[in-house]
């Protein structure tokens, strides 16, 4: 504990009046009034109060004084006898200093404390170009030496504290669509020191710890999803110690744009018979426009053109001829209503459809005679009349029965015939059977062991024998594997290796390259990534095929008879595909699309890290489908998700939805979860509307909580996603943590700044994206077009769920620049990083050039999340602003080295291929040719008594976590080997999968590897 003491005044007035002569004099003094006992001197004989002086407290660097409040300098300095001042480069007189002497009880060690107040007169009365300064001396006795000695402390700079009227940038009001964002602008007025900004909405202080606002470096501030509860006035306002401004309000108006409800039901055809029309009604209510949004384009109403059936009355054929004259001397006729019959409701014939008369000409004796029928009338409403035909008289029905009695004999006759001829071809039939049964080997037609297995193509031959085979049900209880949480030191599969993208483990060398186009080249430039199907490997050197002539290019025939032209396929592909099926939001520079068949294919996005594999069989026989992949990085596509959910990967869009699959394909993409340190729900969202629409996200999957009802398959790796789907839609991964777990996500730092040299302010943008290849691929395309250049490598950080926020600061900044603003600090709440719905979050630090003899620039951003100190990470920046460096590479620059690119020369809005196709010498789609993985099928598929058939397949490779998925297809073995051509893209993946079918015991199925594959392993 210190205790105060004043200094003794006779000690003051001493130092002022003897000038140089003070030291000799002041130990006198200081002697004596120890003798008197009123002062105990720091310095004095006690030998722990002597030496050199050091200062517990010095100037500050910067002082601001006011109107009416002068700014009080303090220094403390101990072992000290006295301390003195001398601001503006003259000696301040002791009277206007306030000494103290503070005591260390514990220590008895003494500190002398002493002040000055320099107020706003003395420093705007001094003119000097250096500033009005302030400096303390402190004094001691030393040891040796007869006079006294001094140490001087650092400068500190009184400066007038002022706010100017006037900012630099005021807000503009503006309008913004509803959950877009938007910037108001704002740049306070010049001040010592420079002001703080804070902004008002409707006079009301905008709390910026809420996740939608955010103020920037500069002041603006930022919206990142506006809300209808956003439209207000907004004011921005600076304040420092001197004064607090405020600007002019700017209105800002959030709209709506209106959207059509559903069309209503076709109404009834106008004409009850014949052409006519019908007509359909829509309302702008879906939403209705709203603070002057854009009403509904397109019309309310559709009408159609429609017939309506007419009914058709039916019409009396021609009268049959007469029947031969009875014994009752009567014959009679008949006739029908079908010319035309009565339909659709039309009256049925008036009349009679039997007709009888004496055949006699009345010679016979009068019998009985047959009442007429008249037909049932068809038509409703009608009264029906029932008159049948009536019995002939009984003497006919005598005549009648004895022709028939001699007719008998005839009848039984025929029948006799028949009957022994439908006897004797079947007894032919079967003995011809016999026959060919018994000359039939036991390995014939397909079953002989050296048949070709290729021929199993068809899903109904494979379904019968696989069904012929599995004569023992699997079992299925050996199942779930679930992930992984805090605790966990591994994957969910144990699998940390990056498989996706690898060259395949042989080369056979192909001279029809030629042939090999399974998508067509358009004459505008574009990135498009495609893989179709090879059936052999090209050379080990690259081939680029330029084309140049129409010759050159050799497109097959798409089913049509005819060979496809260049000219159709460049207009009819690419219009089709891209101009209608596409959102407007999709970035030209993240689609690919190709056709496919049977045989299969896949496309591929290197620069996103997606890609999907179409396997064999998926393209129904004799049809040719067009798929596309795209990547949608438009905040709008993200889903809208609550405070501790976050997205884990690229929202991708596969399509088009029409597309018929006859199984699953495999959509394989990145994803930044970390999953050593556990505590993860991950789910799979996906969104079935149209791709023109606006996507509804619904929750397809948890993993770990399927069914035998999930339509998805989720292969979760150490930094892969593998989905296995039968259905083409938007996917994406998002995740939560556990309840009372804190999961981690790993984030990607990169730092831009412009490529141009500025005159007086330099601006670093850091982006905090997800780790995902495809995240920092959308940077480096926005930065492309700003023209940015890259400072330093990006570079990695966790991020823990939590509430932390990630703090980012500017240190060790070269001399000749300052932070412009003073905000050398900023932070970025937790919300916007892990619940946001913008892509590309980034914050920027403004420097200012001071000095501009000094063209280079260098410091440290130090990013850390708070309250986590292992969660940190340091970005280098050294730049010379005088040496010329490109901005961020271009999309062919990028591409070099990569499998199945088609090189771009620029980056316009038109969709295609460019001339330039480059094809990766050792790239094939599929690891295993159609009749090795056939084999295989019928090898593992049987369950057998020792368990190594397909489902230790699955445990082996470590994607048995929901057996139940492949116990429920056809062939579980096709489906295992499918996702392994997913997932495995090394050179080693054949050698290690016959290594693992060794392990597993199967010395057959890896027999099969080496005899058909051996010589290219």
């Amino acid at each position: 504990m210190l205790l105060a003491e004043p200094v003794n005044p006779i000690l003051a007035t001493m130092s002022s009046s003897f000038g140089r002569t003070l030291p000799v004099m002041v130990l006198c003094c200081v002697t004596r009034i120890v003798a008197n006992g009123d002062f105990v001197a720091i310095g004095s004989s006690d030998p722990l109060a002597q030496g050199p002086p050091v200062f517990k407290q010095e100037p500050e660097p910067n002082y601001y004084v006011m109107k009416n409040k002068p700014v009080t300098i303090t220094c403390k300095a101990t072992p000290a006898i006295q301390i003195t001042f001398k601001c503006a480069g003259a000696d301040v007189s002791a009277k206007q200093q306030t000494n103290l002497k503070l005591v260390d009880q514990v220590t008895a060690i003494k500190t002398l404390q002493s002040s000055i107040k320099v107020s706003r007169e003395e420093v705007e009365e001094y003119y000097g170009s250096d500033g009005y300064l302030c400096q303390c001396f402190a004094w001691n006795t030393v040891p040796g030496f007869s006079a006294p000695k001094s140490m001087e402390s650092r400068k500190g700079l009184v400066e007038v504290a002022y706010l100017k009227k006037r900012f630099q940038r005021e807000p503009m009001s503006m309008n913004v669509e509803i959950e877009s964002s938007a910037e108001l602008q704002c740049l306070p007025p010049d001040g010592k020191p420079l002001p703080q900004v804070f902004w008002l909405k409707d006079g009301i202080q905008i709390n910026t710890k809420e996740m939608n606002f955010i103020i920037s470096s500069e002041g603006s501030l930022l919206i990142s999803q506006a809300r209808l509860k956003d439209t207000g006035n907004y004011t921005c306002g600076a304040t420092n110690p001197a004064s607090r401004r405020l600007s002019e309000s700017a209105v800002l108006t959030v709209y709506v744009n209106g959207g059509w409800s559903t069309w209503s039901s076709w109404t009834d055809c106008s004409a009850k018979c014949g052409k006519g029309k019908q007509r359909r009604t829509r309302t702008c209510t879906n939403p209705a426009p709203l603070n002057g949004g854009n009403i509904c384009s397109g019309e309310a109403v559709q009408q159609s053109p429609c017939t309506a059936i007419c009914p058709v009355d039916g019409l009396w054929a021609p009268w049959s001829s007469w029947s031969t004259c009875s014994p009752d001397c009567i014959h009679h006729r008949r006739r029908s209503c079908d010319n035309p019959k009565p339909t659709n409701g039309g009256d049925y014939c008036n009349g009679n459809d039997l007709d009888t008369t004496n055949c006699t000409g009345g010679m016979c004796r009068e019998k009985r005679q047959i009442a007429p029928r008249k037909p049932v009338s068809k038509k409703p409403g009608k009264d029906i009349e029932s008159n049948l035909y009536n019995s002939y008289v009984e003497k006919s029905h005598e005549a009648s029965r004895a022709e028939d009695d001699e007719n008998i004999p005839v009848y039984i006759s025929v029948c006799v015939a028949v009957a022994v001829l439908i006897i004797a071809i079947v007894i032919i039939v079967i003995v011809m059977r016999r026959k060919r049964t018994q000359n039939r080997g036991p390995f014939s037609d397909g079953h002989r062991p050296d048949a070709n297995i290729s021929s199993l193509g068809d899903d109904e031959k494979k379904i019968s024998k696989n069904g012929d085979m599995l004569s023992v049900q699997p079992d299925l209880t050996q199942t779930v594997v679930t992930v992984q949480h805090a605790n966990s030191g591994d994957s969910p599969n144990n699998n940390h290796v990056n498989t996706m993208e690898k060259p395949p483990a042989y080369s056979v060398p192909d001279n029809n390259l030629q042939h090999r186009h399974s998508a067509t080249l358009g004459k505008s430039s574009k990135t498009l990534l495609v893989e179709p199907t090879i059936n052999h490997n090209v050379n080990n050197s690259m081939e680029k095929l330029t084309i140049k002539d129409k010759s050159n290019l050799s497109v097959p025939s798409m089913g049509s008879g005819r060979p496809m032209s260049q000219c159709e396929s460049l207009q009819d592909s690419r219009q089709s595909m891209i101009s209608m099926q596409l959102p407007s939001t999709i970035d030209a520079e993240a689609v690919t699309w190709s056709t496919f068949t049977s045989n299969g294919g896949r496309l591929l996005l290197p620069e996103s890290g997606v890609s999907l594999m179409v396997p064999e069989g998926a393209i129904k026989k004799g049809t040719v489908e067009e798929i596309y992949m795209a990547i949608c990085r438009d905040d709008k596509d993200r889903p809208r998700l609550h405070d501790r959910q976050t997205v884990l990967s690229p929202v991708i869009l596969v399509g088009p939805q029409s597309v018929v699959l006859k199984k699953p394909v495999i959509l394989s993409f990145q994803h930044c979860a970390s999953m050593r340190q556990g505590g993860w729900i991950l789910s799979v969202y996906n969104s079935g509307t149209p791709a023109d629409e606006p996507p509804q996200w619904q929750r397809l999957v948890t993993l770990g909580h399927e069914t035998i009802n999930t339509p998805l398959y989720m292969q979760l790796d150490a930094d892969h996603c593998h989905l296995v789907t039968d259905s083409l839609n938007r996917y994406a991964l998002i995740g939560e943590s556990v309840g009372g777990g804190r999961a981690v996500k790993i984030l990607r730092l990169a730092a831009f700044a412009p490529a141009i040299t500025p005159s007086l302010d330099y601006s670093i943008r850091v982006y905090v994206v997800e780790d995902t290849q495809d995240a920092l691929e959308g940077v480096l395309q926005v930065e492309r077009r700003l023209g940015g250049r890259l400072l330093d490598k990006p570079k990695q950080i966790p991020f823990q769920d939590g509430g932390n926020n990630l703090c980012l600061t500017i240190e060790e900044l070269s001399p000749g620049w300052r932070s412009k603003l003073a905000a050398n600090y900023q932070e970025i709440p937790f919300r916007h990083i892990w619940s946001g719905n913008q892509n590309n979050l980034h914050c920027s630090f403004s420097l200012e050039l001071i000095d501009r003899s000094q063209y280079k620039i260098s410091c440290k951003i130090q990013v850390y999340q708070k309250a986590i100190l292992s969660n940190r990470q340091v970005l280098q920046i050294v730049s010379n602003l005088k040496e010329k460096i490109p901005s961020c590479p271009t999309p062919s620059g990028t591409l070099k080295g990569r499998s199945s690119t088609v090189t771009t020369n620029s980056s316009g809005t038109s969709s295609g291929f460019s001339s330039m196709v480059t094809l990766d010498p050792s790239a094939q789609v599929f690891r295993l040719p159609p009749h090795i993985k056939g084999q295989l099928c019928m090898l593992l598929d049987p369950p057998n008594s020792r368990g190594n058939d397909w489902r230790m397949l699955a445990r082996t490779l470590s994607v048995d976590r929901y057996i139940n998925f492949f116990a429920t297809k056809p062939s579980p073995t096709e489906h295992i080997l499918d996702l392994w051509e997913a997932r495995h893209r090394e050179e080693t993946a054949i050698t290690d999968l016959m290594n693992v079918l060794r392990v597993m015991g199967r010395m057959d199925a890896a027999a099969v590897l080496e005899k058909d594959m051996g010589a290219w392993l």
